[in-house]
């Protein structure tokens, strides 16, 4: 399966999912999966052989680093069992801090891990002791990753978000017509929803569909959004979101993803 390379980490398309690039991504490259899902762990690590070299997209919890590169996915911030490596081969590494280890969105390659074969391949000095568990089992190599935490992150601790690429997913709920909505993390009770701008062009969207939308996290000022956005917002309406949303955290979306569950 053919990868193409991707100028910007966060702004890359999938042929299988209907996608729509809004406003950040210069790119329209695609990057090819062989699923059109989201995949769980737990089902490259109990049945390797069926992704080995093939593309997949996951959704897990940081629980552990590994140097530089290498990082350790499971559910919930806990071993289930089902834990995963990747090795971080973008451009770029991604920096984690212990103070945040948010779920990730990784894109990536499947394969069967070997210290020696990777660190000649990929030129990599992977410390024996770090890695010497995860011989022979799977692992992605990553081209992409970026930070995904569930809406509900967002709307707690706003500051620690702002301004940096993200990729959440949710549930779409209260669509309005000039491209605001909301995002509501799925099977969660209580939290608050996180709102979504969507610039122009925009795609059709629908109650309750599962999407991934990309994108970046900063106050809501309608004045503001209208300046340095296409939304097509009159003066009705910036005064109407005003009084609804003033200085909440808004998501401005670069591309959006609708999922097939």
């Amino acid at each position: 399966m053919l990868l193409k390379t991707i100028t910007q980490r966060t702004c890359f398309a999938i042929a299988t999912f209907t996608i729509a690039t809004l406003s950040a991504c210069s790119s329209s490259s695609p990057l090819v999966l062989d699923h059109d899902v989201l995949i769980d762990v737990a089902e490259i690590t109990q049945n390797p052989e069926s992704y080995i070299g093939k593309t997949v997209l996951v959704r897990n919890d940081v629980i552990q680093t590994l140097g530089e590169r290498g990082l350790i996915l499971d559910k919930d911030r806990a071993f289930s069992g089902d834990a995963i490596l990747v090795i971080d081969m973008s451009l770029i590494p991604l920096k984690l801090t212990t103070k945040n280890t948010p779920e990730l969105l990784v894109s990536g390659k499947v394969g069967k891990f070997t210290s020696a074969s990777f660190q000649e391949r990929y030129n990599l000095s992977l410390e024996s002791n770090l890695y010497n568990k995860y011989e022979n089992q799977p692992v992605i190599i990553a081209d992409s990753l970026i930070s995904s935490p569930d809406p509900e992150d967002l709307t707690q601790s706003p500051e620690a978000y702002y301004n940096k690429p993200l990729a959440i997913k949710g549930e779409l709920e209260d669509l309005k017509s000039y491209g605001v909505f909301e995002l509501d993390e799925e099977q969660a009770f209580g939290g608050e929803d996180l709102i979504v701008v969507q610039p122009r062009p925009r795609i059709e969207l629908n109650e309750e569909q599962t999407v991934i939308v990309y994108g970046t996290l900063r106050p809501f000022v309608a004045v503001e959004l209208e300046q340095n956005y296409n939304l097509g917002w009159d003066l009705s309406v910036q005064q109407q979101l005003e009084a609804e949303y003033s200085q909440e955290p808004v998501l401005v979306a670069d591309k959006i993803i609708p999922l097939n569950k």
